[in-house]
C-alpha cells in the first residue's frame, strides 16, 4: 500500500512538471472533476402554475421532454410550468445529439405571511445590500396584477404595481430564506407596514389593511391551486408608542385588541412579534414597550416572539441614526426572526432565544 500512494504521488509530480505553465493542475488518475453546467438551471423550485424557460449554454437545443409531464410540462421552446407536487427531471437534447438535464421540484403549498408595523418594517434600508432570495424561498403578491411573482427588494413596492427610485431595503428577503431553510415551505408575503403610526391607529383602523392583504392573498392562491397551510402576522411596530408614554398593560391591551379583529374577518392565526429594539439616543425609552412585548409573548398563546437580536445592537452601523436600521441591521433581524418563526411553523413550539436586553435566555411559559 505505501509504494501505490508513493507511486501516485511520483505521477502526480511528474504530471505536473511536464504540464504546461497555465495555472491548471492536472487531476490524478481515477479522480472526477464536477463538470460545468450546461444548462441555465440545474435545477429548479416552482409554485404550481409558475413558469420559467429552460435555456442551453452551448449548442441549440433540438428538443425537450418531461420524466413527469403530471408534475411539470415544458414546451418545444423550452418553456417549464409546474402542474401538480412532486419532481420531475427536464431533459434538454442539442441538434448535436447531447443531452443535459435539470431537476424541477413543484410545490403547491405555501406559508402566508402579512408583514405589519411602523417604520423599521418599511423600506428604510438600501436594497443593494440585502440578501439574494433562494430558489423558491418567497414570494409576493402583486395585487394590481392579481398574481405572484418572487420575491425581491424593495419589497412590498410592486404590490402596488410600481418601483420608485427612492424605494429601500426590508428585512424581507433575511426572513424568507431563513423560513424556508427551516421549513421547506415557500412564503407568500405582503407588506402592509406604515411610519410613523401607533398602536393604538393599528387596533383602530390600520388593522383592516392586514386582514385585506390576508383575505385578497388567500383568494389569488385558491385560483392557482396553491393550499395555504399557515397565514401568520409579522409586527414590528412601538417607536411611537415609546415617544407618547403608553404603558405597558395599555400597550398589551391594544395589541389584543387589534388582534382580536383581525381575526374576525380573516385566517390569521397568530401575531409575531419582533420585539423592539433600542433607541440609541435615549437609552431607557423603549423599555416600556419591550416589556409589554415580551411578557405578551411569554404568556399569550396568540403572540409569538420571533427576535430579541435588535435590544444587542449598539452601534449606528446597524442603526444610522439611532432609532431605524440599516440594512445590515435589518438582515440580522430579518434572519433571526425568519428561522424562530420556521421552527415554530414546524413544531408549534415558541422558540427560545438569547436575549441581550435582559442578559438570559427568553422562554415563553406557553410550552407548559
Amino acid at each position: 500500500m505505501k509504494r501505490k500512494k508513493g507511486l501516485r504521488i511520483f505521477v502526480f509530480a511528474l504530471l505536473l512538471a511536464l504540464s504546461p505553465l497555465t495555472g491548471a493542475i492536472p487531476s490524478l488518475p481515477g479522480t472526477v472533476q464536477a463538470a460545468p453546467s450546461k444548462l441555465n438551471y440545474q435545477s429548479k423550485n416552482l409554485l404550481v402554475g409558475e413558469t420559467f424557460t429552460l435555456i442551453p449554454k452551448t449548442g441549440k437545443a433540438a428538443s425537450f421532454s418531461s420524466s413527469s409531464p403530471a408534475v411539470a410540462t415544458v414546451s418545444k421552446s423550452g418553456k417549464v410550468k409546474g402542474k401538480k407536487a412532486g419532481t420531475a427531471r427536464i431533459t434538454v437534447t442539442t441538434t448535436a445529439g447531447k443531452k443535459f438535464t435539470c431537476k424541477v421540484t413543484v410545490r403547491d403549498e405555501v406559508d402566508i405571511i402579512i408583514f405589519a408595523g411602523q417604520s423599521n418594517m418599511t423600506n428604510v434600508g438600501k436594497a443593494s445590500k440585502a440578501p439574494a432570495l433562494k430558489d423558491g424561498a418567497g414570494y409576493e403578491v402583486l395585487f394590481t396584477k392579481k398574481k405572484l411573482s418572487p420575491l425581491r427588494e424593495p419589497f412590498g413596492v410592486e404590490q402596488k404595481g410600481k418601483v420608485t427610485k427612492n424605494s429601500g431595503g426590508t428585512l424581507a428577503s433575511a426572513f424568507a430564506n431563513a423560513y424556508f431553510a427551516q421549513t421547506g415551505v415557500p412564503i407568500v408575503a405582503t407588506n402592509t407596514a406604515r411610519g410613523g403610526t401607533s398602536l393604538g391607529e393599528w387596533s383602530g383602523s390600520y388593522y383592516k389593511k392586514v386582514i385585506d392583504s390576508a383575505n385578497k392573498t388567500k383568494k389569488i392562491l385558491k385560483k392557482q391551486g396553491i393550499k395555504v397551510r399557515h397565514c401568520y402576522m409579522v409586527f414590528f411596530q412601538g417607536e411611537n408608542d415609546a415617544t407618547y408614554d403608553i404603558s405597558t398593560a395599555a400597550y398589551q391591551q391594544h395589541l389584543m385588541l387589534m388582534l382580536g379583529r383581525i381575526r374576525q374577518k380573516s385566517d390569521i392565526e397568530k401575531c409575531l412579534i419582533i420585539r423592539i429594539g433600542n433607541d440609541l439616543n435615549d437609552p431607557t425609552s423603549f423599555n416600556r414597550i419591550a416589556a409589554a412585548q415580551t411578557t405578551i409573548c411569554m404568556d399569550n398563546r396568540d403572540f409569538v416572539l420571533i427576535s430579541t437580536i435588535a435590544s444587542g445592537f449598539d452601534k449606528t452601523y446597524y442603526q444610522g441614526d439611532g432609532i431605524h436600521y440599516t440594512q445590515e441591521g435589518l438582515n440580522k433581524i430579518g434572519k433571526q426572526a425568519g428561522s424562530m418563526a420556521g421552527k415554530y411553523a414546524k413544531t408549534g413550539k415558541e422558540p427560545s432565544m438569547k436575549d441581550p436586553r435582559y442578559n438570559n435566555t427568553y422562554r415563553s411559559n406557553c410550552n407548559e
